[in-house]
């Protein structure tokens, strides 16, 4: 399911970028300048490519930051068990080991 929605953003951006700039390349050839309104909807497709692709961007690195944070400590609780060192469940591992 995640695939499918990750497809339609990308492709609802790209498409409204495409689409901005085929209105803006089809102005400025019938007319030889570009209209306000013109502008105001590029700037509006610059705008929603942007936040589609620095959002997805974000939340995939805070998502590979946090699950390797908890993958670090798993694999590290799960080596203090194998060796029958203490394990504190309440402290990082940094400040169990002081």
């Amino acid at each position: 399911m995640k695939i499918w929605k990750d497809i339609v953003q990308y492709s609802t951006a790209v498409a409204s970028l495409v689409s901005g700039i085929v209105l803006s390349f089809c102005q400025y050839f019938s007319s030889g300048d570009l209209s306000s309104g013109v502008l105001g909807y590029v700037g509006q497709t610059l705008v929603y490519a942007a936040s589609i692709f620095g959002v997805a961007m974000y939340w995939n690195g805070k998502y590979n930051q946090s699950a390797n944070i908890w993958n670090n400590r798993y694999n590290e609780l799960k080596r203090m068990v194998e060796n029958g060192e203490p394990v504190d469940m309440d402290t990082d591992s940094s400040e169990s080991r002081r």
